[in-house]
């Protein structure tokens, strides 16, 4: 049988022409029908299948070599390392001089993480065929995992010297070198692979890398104007030379470069998007830059320009007159943008926070109601909504859309934020038990939610209940926040429902003195009560007229003051 089956496999997997006149055994026939169906369902990675058949084959045919190593291979395709383990060291027992036996149990080992033994398959291999390419280049690709770099360097000269030059060789010799922190002989890799190879725009912008790195600023724009002229429109070689540009303050060389690529309507926007993207980072790194901010904003005007049906291109000129404060040009490109791309959820979050800012509560609100049909279940987008709504002093609305974004997935930060806002607003509707429970949640999703703590302890404050509680919240609040005038009110005003007047005044004054005109009607009405509880009449008077003049609706400051 042993003697049929090595037939077998020589044959391709055929019978001679001296067996095909013989009566095989029917176990042998089915064995082999079962063998050859294994290894085409392997090829047709049904490896469960395979391992049946494999198995089948082993029962007629016995502990073959090639039929070990066939389930061993199937095994490591199923990742049961163990039992390709098993298998690979059965074929190698059997056929030890089998150069691909001894190869795929390196390998079963390797990804097993058995260090030892896959040196010491490999280094056995090479025993046997010691000019043994893949043996070698695995062996020197093993010993650079396991943090031998110079064993595996020396490995690799070795391999080397059977190959001639050799781009596999050289691309790990040269991670072996940056992995030792060897700049100059990483470098000599590169210049190797660059010679060999040098139309490969990855090695030139490999070593304009590691040019810029060792300082040789003019070798690495050398290396990238090569590269460009191989490729004009080559991302990286842009990215890679502009970069150099920016570090030298060549703002004008910079933005040149970028804004031509960024305007030439051949290459793909999705192509210009990662520039984009890079430029509109360094800017970001250096907001007070002017000459950066201009070039910034041509750069990404060119890029809507030249792609003007590509949503992502508004997205980001939008973030970036965001981010210099041109808020109407900002809107306008969100709103160009939601439009390409409705499902862009950044956009639509950049925007609603716009026009919040611009109290322009209207539009918000239904904005944020387009957004809402376009992103569904984005916590982000109902909170902007509701608090439009809370803004507007539309309480029932506003809970309404702050419950939805409660509910919607989001991280404990946001949560907490969500949460305090909706306190703020069941607050507003009378509703204080519900108030309380939410402004309790905020701060078990975050305790050093500074926000909640103030407005949940004022609104305690005001309805005069759980005073030490408003207190200790208040008090944890201005330490985390120390210079908020509103949080200084709020400790005040704990303090006068707690009957402490005279703390009660040195905050409350602490916090008109650190607003000053801004300081609110609400404030100063604080400070005029507060100057009454401890009979000081004329300075009472003095500020409830400071906040009338200031809000003429707090009609009810005019009976104070007559009084």
């Amino acid at each position: 049988m042993k003697k049929f089956f090595y037939i077998f496999l020589i044959s391709g997997f055929g019978l001679s022409s001296s067996t095909k006149a013989q009566v095989q055994p029917k176990p042998m026939v089915n064995g082999t029908i079962a063998y050859v169906q294994g290894l085409e369902a392997f090829e047709n990675r049904e490896y469960e299948k395979s391992l049946q058949l494999l198995m089948e084959a082993k029962n007629q045919l016995g502990n073959e070599a090639g039929l070990s190593y066939a389930i061993a291979d199937t095994y490591f395709a199923m990742e049961d390392l163990p039992n390709a383990a098993l298998y690979g060291k059965q074929a190698v027992s059997k056929a030890p001089e089998n150069k691909w036996f001894r190869f795929k149990l390196a390998q079963i080992y390797r990804s097993a993480g058995e260090n030892t033994a896959t040196l010491e398959e490999l280094n056995t291999l090479l025993e046997y065929y010691p000019n043994d390419y893949d043996g070698l280049f695995m062996l020197a690709d093993t010993y650079k995992d396991y943090g031998e770099y110079l064993k595996s360097n020396q490995v690799l000269d070795r391999a080397l010297k059977l190959t001639g030059p050799n781009r596999s060789i050289y691309l790990l010799k040269f991670r072996n070198f940056e992995a030792l922190g060897a700049r100059d002989s990483a470098i000599t890799q590169l210049e190797l692979l660059r010679d060999i190879d040098p139309d490969n725009l990855n090695t030139l912008n490999l070593l304009s890398e590691y040019y810029s790195r060792t300082g040789r600023e003019g070798n690495a724009k050398k290396v990238l104007n090569e590269a460009l002229s191989r490729n004009s429109r080559d991302p990286q070689s842009i990215l890679n030379l502009a970069g150099i540009y920016i570090e030298d303050q060549q703002w004008d060389s910079a933005g040149t470069l970028i804004r031509t690529f960024l305007a030439d309507k051949v290459i793909l926007p999705e192509e210009k998007l990662g520039v984009a993207q890079f430029l509109f980072a360094k800017q970001q790194e250096s907001p007070l830059n002017e000459q950066l901010k201009r070039e910034t904003g041509w750069a990404l005007d060119a890029f809507t320009e030249s792609s003007p049906e590509y949503g992502p291109a508004f997205t980001i000129t939008g973030q970036y007159y965001a981010q210099i404060g041109e808020t109407e040009k900002a809107i306008q490109k969100l709103e160009k943008g939601n439009e390409l791309l409705p499902q862009d959820d950044i956009a639509w979050r950049l925007r609603l926070q716009l026009l919040l800012s611009e109290n322009r509560l209207e539009e918000a609100k239904e904005v944020g109601k387009k957004a809402d049909q376009n992103v569904p279940d984005d916590s982000f987008i109902q909170f902007f909504i509701g608090t439009a709504y809370l803004l507007s002093d539309e309480n029932e609305e506003a809970v309404v859309w702050l419950e939805r974004a409660s509910r919607a997935p989001a991280r404990k930060p946001f949560k907490s934020v969500v949460y305090s806002t909706l306190g703020d607003a069941q607050s507003n509707l009378g509703n204080a038990t519900e108030a309380d429970r939410v402004y309790e949640l905020a701060l078990r999703y975050d305790p050093e939610n500074h926000n909640a703590m103030n407005n949940y302890a004022y609104n305690l404050s005001v309805r005069g209940e759980n005073l030490e509680r408003a207190k200790e919240l208040a008090l944890k609040a201005m330490e985390l926040d120390p210079e908020n005038a509103a949080y200084l009110d709020t400790m005040g005003w704990v303090f006068y429902k707690l009957e402490d007047y005279e703390k009660a005044k040195r905050f409350i004054k602490a916090s008109v003195d650190l607003s000053d005109e801004e300081a609110s009607a609400e404030v100063l009405e604080h400070l005029g009560d507060v100057h009454d509880k401890l009979n000081n009449s004329d300075e009472a008077k003095k500020w409830w007229k400071r906040a009338l003049d200031k809000d003429p609706s707090l009609t009810h400051l005019k009976e104070k003051i007559q009084e």
